[in-house]
């Protein structure tokens, strides 16, 4: 295997012949290389030109392209038919430094990769089995070539212990993460390939953290629903041990259990841990703090981890506030907490200011937002706007809305989250949300799904009203925006863990965390 990390310049000049003939219209472009079957090309066809709205179109399981113009001349650039994918659900979706992009295929076993960019429409070049049921993937914020998908594992019961990947770790059981590196696109463009697959013994949904920094030790912290456990897998590509899990920690806490449990931590690598009602869905790494962050379900608490010595070092008991989710903000400073109250009475927003030890919780009181469910919500890189849309719950009396929040407010004395505008949506089944980030990781577009209405909505930034409605497939839920050179400038939104029962996206089939968090 050649090494991962080429040398930037002699990505450059492969990439040149292709940057030569596109005509990008609101981004710049980078580049990636690898060693693996050369890529198709699109025959001569004309190369993307500008930023593209990905669309997971529920109803017929294709995936749709939107070229995204502006105001005005938003248009559907292509679709990939759902022959291409298997015929199975599609769901989370991300994109890499190398320009590539790849989307889980939960029930296929399998990634599926499209090149977005050497053709006029995305060109489905093939589908990588993985693991069983990949769930989430994620994009290494240490190297941008390099993608991590979640295996959940098997949970259609029978003899199969629910929560095992049966393709690569029937053995051992459990579930596991399948690691892939990508290549350049451009000529003599190479395919994308499967570095390994890492098996863990701890069952249930799975989401994953990375550390990084300066003196900070390159890990994965792959936290498991069912088992009550992190896995700590080395992420250093210099390492002997690299993609080796090399420690686990136990989420453990007696006080919040009905019969105490034991740390095992200490157990040896080749036993599993007794399982736990902890019950992690959420994990964040903070740049500002650098610490792990992960969300206990069945505790109501958040566990504050270093990831140099593994210890807890601090948590935050969430018992008796309406918070069942959370995300943090692209500096690390700010952990977002989001909920509602029982009986439902409207979303609940606060936040843990980590800049100050001990942690700072601020509770938000926002008028507009009651009769609301909570929804997905995402920051821009720049913390400077903050959006969260109105899940369309049963209980909720207030629907088909996206509200967007001056963010930067959280800094002042008090924090606050300053409501700009609260945008009225296409009255339908659900929505989902991406945003189009440019320059110093600004908000330019928002573009929203409508699913019954099978069309997105495009909504401008500065002035948080609707331009244009496009019809895309039926039944449209989770969308990405893609442009090049989007991952390689860190321009690309902070998204939420859609947690808890409540919250549950009514169109997917997984309880996604907006195709994974950088």
């Amino acid at each position: 295997m050649k090494p991962m990390r080429r040398q930037r310049q002699l990505k450059a000049a492969a990439y040149a012949a292709l940057l030569a003939v596109m005509v990008i219209s609101l981004a710049n472009c980078s580049s990636s290389d690898s060693s693996t079957p050369a890529a198709s090309t699109s025959s001569g066809s004309a190369a993307l030109q500008g930023p593209l709205v990905f669309v997971n179109n529920t109803g017929d399981k294709t995936l749709t392209s939107v070229s995204l113009k502006g105001d005005a001349g938003n248009a559907v650039a292509g679709t990939i038919d759902a022959a291409k994918f298997g015929n199975v659900a599609l769901g989370d979706m991300q994109f890499s430094e190398g320009e590539w992009l790849f989307v889980n295929l939960g029930a296929g076993n399998a990634v599926a990769l499209v090149d977005p960019l050497t053709g006029a429409t995305p060109i489905h070049e093939t589908n990588l089995t993985t693991g069983t049921r990949p769930v989430h993937i994620y994009r290494d914020p240490n190297d941008g070539e390099v993608i991590w998908s979640m295996n959940d594992g098997d949970n259609a019961g029978g003899t199969a212990t629910p929560g095992d990947d049966l393709i690569n770790c029937a053995a051992q059981s459990g579930g596991s993460v399948t690691v892939i590196h990508n290549s350049h696109l451009g000529p003599g463009a190479n395919i994308p390939h499967i570095l390994g697959t890492i098996c863990l013994l701890a069952d249930g949904h799975k989401v994953t953290a990375f550390s990084s920094g300066a003196g900070i030790p390159r890990r994965a912290f792959v936290s498991s629903e069912v088992g009550g456990e992190v896995a700590v897998i080395d992420n250093d590509e210099t390492s002997a041990n690299y993609l080796k899990v090399t420690a686990r920690i136990d989420l453990c806490n007696s006080t919040k259990e009905a019969v105490p449990c034991n740390d095992e931590s200490a157990t040896p690598l080749t036993t599993a841990f007794t399982p736990n009602n902890s019950h992690p869905h959420g994990i964040r790494w903070s740049q500002l703090t650098k610490k792990v962050y992960s969300i206990q379900e069945g505790y109501d608490q958040i566990a504050e981890i270093d990831p140099t010595t593994l210890a807890i070092t601090n948590t935050f008991d969430l018992t008796g506030t309406p918070y069942t989710g959370y995300g943090i903000s692209a500096d690390g400073r700010f952990l977002l907490l989001r909920g509602d109250t029982t009986p439902a009475t409207g979303t609940k927003l606060g936040i843990l200011d980590l800049s100050v030890t001990p942690a700072v919780r601020t509770d938000f009181t926002i008028p507009e937002l009651d009769g609301t469910a909570p929804g997905s919500f995402k920051f821009s890189p720049d913390g400077k706007r903050f959006y969260i849309l109105a899940g369309n719950t049963a209980t909720a009396t207030k629907k088909d809305r996206l509200f967007a929040f001056d963010s930067s407010t959280l800094t002042a004395t008090p924090p606050a989250l300053t409501l700009l505008k609260e945008i009225p949506l296409v009255a339908t089944g659900g929505h989902s949300l991406d945003l189009l980030i440019q320059g110093a990781g600004a908000a330019t577009y928002v573009v929203v799904s409508n699913s019954t209405d099978n069309s997105v909505s495009v909504i401008n930034a500065t002035d948080n009203t609707i331009k244009q409605t496009v019809q895309v497939g039926p039944t449209p839920g989770a969308v990405m925006v893609y442009y090049p050179g989007a991952a390689a400038a860190g321009n690309q939104a902070t998204a939420s863990v859609v947690s808890g029962v409540q919250a549950a996206p009514m169109l997917l089939p997984e309880r996604l965390d907006d195709y994974g968090m950088r």
